[in-house]
């Protein structure tokens, strides 16, 4: 048994890559299914900097299988992903996910989002029965790891999120922003947090707009805050001076049109455009209109450098500690697909012992009394656990599948149970 990851992340692949391979929640428990018919049953992690597929590694290539899932699923050319994408296996999958969640792999070091979409994976896998045995407690320990990081380090003191990384930024452009106005594209988590981020950066005029309207004016109200319809979003746009794309939606919201017909209106005053969703939801060729700054969420890790350098240390020690974890679990692991050949060895030398001892008593006919053979039979065990010392530590530790299949046919171990020998 090996665990497996096919994946890509901000580090190994563009947003206009990564889109290509997203999933939203609605779409996840399709998915899963889907992926659980193609033999590679397991998890999805999916998020606006990675996308990610675990399984348990099947007696062909396991990648391979995730790989043509992935080309029917997405309807995408291999061509066009194969090149970003990583594949780890055994010890480098479980260290990877220890990392990933916590924070270490993601773009802003410490955010706490990570945990609770790793949380999220999880229980869209369990809920469709596709996160079973190993993987489950593979999935369970990361969360473990990933609170501990959080508890015994300062990785997560004042950290960023994306949201308020999109602020910042913004703040870098246009310096104070308590005059600006601001649209929010988006009323979900993404949104709610750069509403509020905002609110608290002293801004007061702030819209938000989103496909399910009530949604805005929840938000809208929690914040003091204006809400308007979707279709209400041209006129918003020409009055804006900032624009937070943040719905998830599949397709681009703000297209390249409408932001042209705006600054028609409007061609002397700026318009910021900052999208933090993927897929993207306005057009990049929307930052060929005059006057137009557009940024998307591959742009935020700029902005986030000063952060990650402040925390190095705490960093090395979150290091430390998940690869620790990782090197624990694996051990684990590896005990336990050892522990049914061990036991099954220790059975039959035991069994063969008992024999062996039976007919030496026999022919000694009386000639022992019970305390000789009671010293007789601790001897007997004695030499047996000597013997097989190495050999259970051997196998304890190996560092493949072959190992075990060796000992089996060497010990001649079957399902049946112990063997008398010939």
């Amino acid at each position: 048994m090996e665990f497996l990851v096919v994946g890509l992340n901000h580090r190994t692949a563009p947003v206009e890559v990564r889109e290509l391979l997203s999933l939203n929640k609605e779409q996840l428990p399709d998915a899963l299914t889907a992926m659980n018919g193609h033999g590679v049953g397991g998890v999805i992690l999916s998020t606006c900097n990675r996308s990610e597929f675990y399984t348990l590694d099947v007696p062909e290539d396991g990648a391979d299988w995730v790989k043509r899932f992935l080309v029917e699923r997405f309807r995408i050319s291999l061509l066009d992903v194969d090149r970003y994408l990583y594949v780890y296996r055994g010890y480098e999958c479980i260290h990877h996910l220890f990392r990933v969640s916590s924070s270490l792999d993601s773009m802003i070091l410490g955010e706490e989002q990570i945990i609770g979409q790793v949380r999220d994976a999880y229980e869209a896998a369990t809920t469709a029965g596709t996160a079973q045995g190993p993987l489950a407690q593979l999935f369970q320990q990361s969360l473990r790891v990933g609170r501990r990081v959080r508890r015994e380090t300062g990785i997560s003191r004042n950290a960023l999120s994306v949201s308020r990384a999109c602020v910042e930024m913004a703040k870098s452009v246009l310096g104070d922003l308590s005059s600006r106005r601001v649209l929010v594209v988006g009323a979900g988590e993404a949104g709610e947090l750069a509403a509020e981020v905002l609110s608290l950066s002293g801004v007061t005029d702030i819209t938000v707009t989103n496909r399910t309207f009530h949604r805005a004016k929840e938000l809208a109200a929690s914040l003091s805050a204006q809400a308007i319809p979707f279709d209400g979003m041209p006129k918003a746009l020409r009055e804006s001076d900032i624009v937070i794309g943040c719905t998830g939606s599949p397709g681009y919201v703000l297209p390249a049109d409408l932001i042209g017909d705006t600054m028609a209106v409007r061609p002397d005053r700026p318009l910021l455009l900052i999208d933090i969703a993927v897929p993207r939801d306005i057009d990049p060729e929307a930052a060929q209109v005059r006057n137009v700054f557009l940024n998307d969420v591959d742009d935020l890790e700029s902005a986030t450098q000063a952060s990650r350098e402040k925390k190095a240390k705490e960093a090395e020690w979150a290091e430390e500690l998940a690869t620790d974890e990782a090197q624990q679990f694996r051990q684990w692991c590896l005990d336990l697909e050892a522990l049914p050949t061990v036991l099954e060895l220790r059975n039959r030398a035991d069994h063969v012992r008992s024999l062996e001892l039976n007919k030496t008593v026999r022919k000694l006919n009386g000639k022992l009394d019970e305390e000789a053979l009671e010293s007789l039979d601790a001897m007997t065990r004695a030499i047996v656990n000597k013997l097989l010392h190495d050999p259970t530590m051997f196998l304890k530790e190996r560092k493949g599948p072959e190992e075990l299949k060796v000992a089996r046919e060497i010990f001649r171990l079957s399902e049946e149970g112990p063997q008398s020998p010939d």
